[in-house]
């Protein structure tokens, strides 16, 4: 007798970094969540039977992952013969969703733990002597951050002068993200004499994505499986928009110029995106030097969508 048996070709959705199954590569210092294998069993399959489906990922990055959630998506879902249905019910967005919830990253001693999801499909029963080439994708969504340190120095007038008016950039250290900042500000930063209680600064912060994915609002991340927790929609229009929170340093204050307190939203232009915020420093600082502890949150929802 004749068999029908589907070729399938699985393709993986990798979120960012170098992955054991294949991917796009990615700078070290940019990793995230990352496919470490994606298959199907059996493989081929033939036509009108179960074939299941094994997605796991692993979270190389620096910062623990959140709300992950991946979609599959591209072959033909549904009933008839030239789709892939459901074991039992129907293929629903929500059926097609894997719920990873919350991915750990490691730690120096213990490297990050994978985390396998499966979900089991019927095949379809196509006509004798026919084989078909199937590709599945997987659509990746989750929550991530990155911690941004940096030592600013502040001098009053005096000081500043017999230094001979030194000034160069502060480097910013950054987590392992896919997000990364850098600071738009000079050290040291001279406080001159002044009547007032306090002065402004201006403090900006530049993010880029240095990932293979998109960024998008924090507040649209995915909170389950069901079209309406999980809103492609939603996500897309949000895409490239990231929070940013500068910490306050004791009496040493960060307002930003747009909404009044120590957090703002940046949109990336081209890969970047710039915010600035007011740093309000008292005056009493004027004939001293202080090192401030500068801390800066990256806060947003990071999407990957592509082939293995």
């Amino acid at each position: 007798k004749n068999k029908t048996v589907l070729g399938l070709m699985i393709l993986a959705a990798v979120v960012s970094g170098c992955t054991g199954g294949g991917g796009t590569e990615e700078d070290e210092g940019s990793s995230s969540v990352t496919v470490d294998e994606f298959s199907a069993f059996p493989n081929p399959v033939p036509g009108g039977q179960n074939v299941q489906f094994r997605l796991t990922l692993v979270n190389d990055g620096g910062t623990d992952a959140s709300n992950v959630y991946a979609r599959l998506f591209n072959p033909p879902f549904g009933g008839g013969s030239q789709a892939f249905s459901a074991t039992s019910g129907s293929v629903s967005p929500d059926y097609r969703t894997l719920a990873f919830e919350n991915l750990n990253t490691g730690t120096d001693q213990t490297p990050a733990v994978p985390q396998t999801r499966q979900v089991d499909f019927s095949s379809p029963n196509l006509g004798p002597d026919r084989e078909v080439g199937y590709s599945f994708k997987s659509y990746i969504a989750y929550n991530y951050s990155t911690t941004g340190t940096a030592e600013v120095q502040i001098m009053g007038e005096d000081k500043y002068r017999d230094e001979g008016s030194p000034q160069n950039s502060a480097g910013l250290e950054n987590s392992r993200a896919p997000i990364q900042m850098e600071i738009r500000t000079p050290t040291p930063i001279p406080i001159y004499d002044d009547s007032s209680s306090s002065v402004e600064k201006q403090f900006c912060a530049m993010v880029r994505n240095q990932g293979s994915g998109v960024p998008f609002r924090p507040s649209d991340l995915p909170t389950g499986t069901s079209e309406s927790d999980f809103n492609l929609t939603e996500i897309q229009g949000s895409e490239n928009i990231v929070n940013i929170t500068v910490r306050d340093i004791g009496d040493v204050r960060f307002n930003s110029t747009d909404e009044g307190n120590n957090k703002r939203s940046i949109e990336i232009f081209n890969g970047k995106g710039v915010g600035c915020f007011d740093m309000i420093i008292p005056t009493d600082t004027a004939t001293l030097q202080r090192t401030l502890p500068v801390r800066i949150d990256a806060n947003y929802g990071y999407r990957k969508t592509g082939t293995a």
